[in-house]
């Protein structure tokens, strides 16, 4: 019997993969055992950091509006394959046996996989364990009345616990949810789940030089990578440093290929992904990015300066939102893409300073762990 089965489903991005990473990692040092289900499109560069992985069916969104799912290859995918993967998702329950169901992010986000999560849900529910939902600080906010009232119902029924990654002192879950109220006996806020920075190194007095632009996940963030190896030009501090350039995995291989031709020098160095990227953040000198959760958590650990572009296509709002919040408190300096242009991006560098010191949690991987542990104590 494994004590945890975790489920995550990455569509476009990879931030959910990095965070439960994360989260994994910390079950499996308190002595838990993980097993994860993955219903995204497999690579080899994702460490999932769990003791076994279940690959569903994969599948990702069609575009960045998140229009429809689609196969690896771009086909699009019907009933069969839902009841497909249900299938699957289900036998992988059966076979896994767990102490405790962990859900990423659902039912406050992956609505388009109820057809296999309730389903998940109701075996769990059969078999007696808790499910916990694991869920970022904000959510994509709906225009849609009821489909918030569906995500409180359905919390209500089947949840007995969301674990909110983020901290009060900042904001509660409640800035995004307007229901929060109604399941406050179920939310506990963990703190951010951040990396963990060594402690014996001293964020302020490390050697920082170099840039380091990134795009999450890849799938979207070809404009800004574009845009900044155009800025090094133009930039008076660091045009002469290394600029190192990572796509993400899931960066198109034409576009890929087509920047690689045309770099105009050996001091931009264009990676598909670096294993080392949080090193590599700690000791860089301006970081320049999307405003994911995970890349605001590597600023917020490392205490790097940063330049952030947030990802706001397809109605996504939480990485603006969030961005908004931590530029205000001096942590980062926030562009918006509309309208950004080279020059204007390397002015921005110049001009990045490290981010101010905020008094918010960023041990949310262990608490997490320590209240998971509790609850498959409270369960023996």
């Amino acid at each position: 019997m494994t004590d945890v089965m975790v489920y995550v489903q990455h569509l476009l991005g990879i931030g959910h993969v990095r965070r439960m990473a994360l989260i994994n990692q910390a079950l499996r040092d308190k002595g838990m055992t993980v097993a994860v289900a993955s219903g995204g499109i497999p690579d080899a560069n994702l460490d999932f950091a769990a003791d076994h992985v279940f690959q569903l069916s994969p599948c990702k969104t069609a575009d960045s509006d998140f229009s429809a799912l689609v196969d690896p290859n771009g086909k699009m995918l019907g009933d069969d394959w839902k009841e497909t993967r249900k299938k699957e998702l289900l036998a992988a329950f059966q076979e896994i046996s767990p102490k405790l169901l962990l859900i990423e992010m659902f039912p406050f986000g992956r609505r388009g996989f109820r057809f296999e999560l309730i389903p998940l849900f109701d075996a769990a529910k059969e078999a007696g364990i808790p499910i916990v939902c694991s869920v970022r600080d904000l959510l994509v906010r709906k225009t849609d009345i009821r489909k918030t009232e569906w995500m409180r119902d359905t919390a209500r029924k089947y949840l007995d616990c969301v674990l909110v990654h983020g901290d009060p002192n900042l904001f509660g879950f409640d800035h995004s949810f307007e229901f929060a109220n109604d399941l406050s006996d179920l939310i506990v806020h963990t703190g951010y789940v951040a990396p963990d920075v060594d402690r014996t190194v001293k964020p302020d007095n490390i050697h920082r030089q170099g840039v380091l632009v990134s795009a999450g996940g890849g799938a979207v963030g070809t404009t800004l990578i574009k845009l900044a190896i155009k800025a090094r030009r133009y930039s008076e501090k660091y045009k002469d440093a290394i600029w190192d350039i990572v796509s993400g995995p899931h960066f198109p291989d034409d576009q890929y290929e087509s920047l690689r031709h045309q770099i105009p020098t050996d001091d931009i160095v264009l990676h598909r992904f670096l294993p080392d990227f949080r090193d590599r953040m700690s000791h860089a000198a301006v970081s320049v990015s999307q405003a994911g959760y995970n890349t605001l958590m590597d600023v917020l650990a490392s205490r790097t300066p940063a330049v952030m572009v947030p990802f706001a296509e397809g109605g996504e709002s939480e990485q603006t939102e969030r961005a908004e919040i931590l530029s205000e408190e001096g942590v980062i300096s926030l562009l918006d893409l509309d309208g950004l242009s080279a020059q204007s991006l390397a002015k921005q560098i110049d001009n990045a300073r490290q981010p101010q010191r905020i008094q918010i949690a960023l041990d949310g991987a262990i608490k997490t762990a320590e209240i998971i542990a509790d609850k498959i104590k409270g369960t023996a």
